[in-house]
């Protein structure tokens, strides 16, 4: 199955992984719609690939937010939900607050998009893929939070896998891909991939093209369903 013609919204689009899905689905011919709640990130990023390729404003921990761009659609044949957050820390000084807006952004942001997308999908042809992450079941200090969310994604894989057959519904689970050139000093940046380069058997992060690859995978491979996929450089 090749993308050519089919719709692909994605969320999380203005830069990143979303981004760079959008970007390599456009090239395969896809007609992308990006979301993002940065306009003019969101905005810049259609302009730049051009083409059919679109944009939604869209903030995933607004239902209103959800309806009006999701609304806005006829089909949907391809869902990435790929926005999310950041809440780290040593779980006995996270507050409750922090671990609900982190939820609030990856878990409620997913099952929201999903819940308002999935009437557009056509059940026989198309796919989901949620955003898991590999510090579900490869965990980190300081990471309780991702592990929380990632392993909740994942349980919802196996269970819609079943219950939403024969669509199929998949999850991308990360490593640590380096997306940070542009909001870190070089310095701190240098630091950060040499940091990551020690831990991994690839010795390098990941880019975020890697993952964009793997992403239209799940889309185009019509024989996988109920999986996470696991593009982390090998960590263990």
């Amino acid at each position: 199955m090749t993308l050519s013609g089919t719709t692909v919204l994605i969320t999380g689009a203005g830069s990143g992984i979303g981004l760079a899905t959008a970007r390599l689905a456009a090239e395969r011919g896809a007609h992308v719609v990006l979301t993002d709640r940065n306009e003019d990130a969101v905005r810049q990023a259609a302009e730049n690939i051009g083409g059919t390729a679109e944009y939604r404003v869209l903030d995933v921990t607004d239902p209103e937010s959800i309806a009006a761009a999701v609304g806005s659609l006829a089909r949907v044949d391809h869902l990435f939900t790929c926005a999310a957050g950041v809440t780290t820390g040593p779980f006995d000084e996270l507050d409750e607050v922090a671990f609900r807006r982190f939820f609030e952004i990856k878990w409620w942001g997913q099952y929201r998009l999903l819940k308002a997308t999935l009437p557009l999908i056509p059940r026989e042809t198309g796919s989901v893929t949620l955003m898991s992450g590999y510090l579900y079941r490869k965990p980190e200090l300081g990471f309780s939070a991702f592990a929380a969310v990632n392993g909740a994604v994942e349980g919802l894989v196996k269970s819609l896998t079943h219950e939403l057959a024969p669509l199929r519904v998949n999850a991308l689970a990360p490593g640590p891909v380096d997306t940070h050139a542009a909001r870190m000093p070089a310095q701190e940046h240098a630091e950060y991939r040499d940091s990551v380069a020690r831990r991994l058997p690839v010795a390098r992060p990941g880019e975020a093209d890697e993952l964009a690859h793997a992403a239209l995978f799940l889309m185009e491979n019509t024989f996988t369903a109920g999986i996470t996929l696991d593009t982390d450089g090998g960590i263990r």
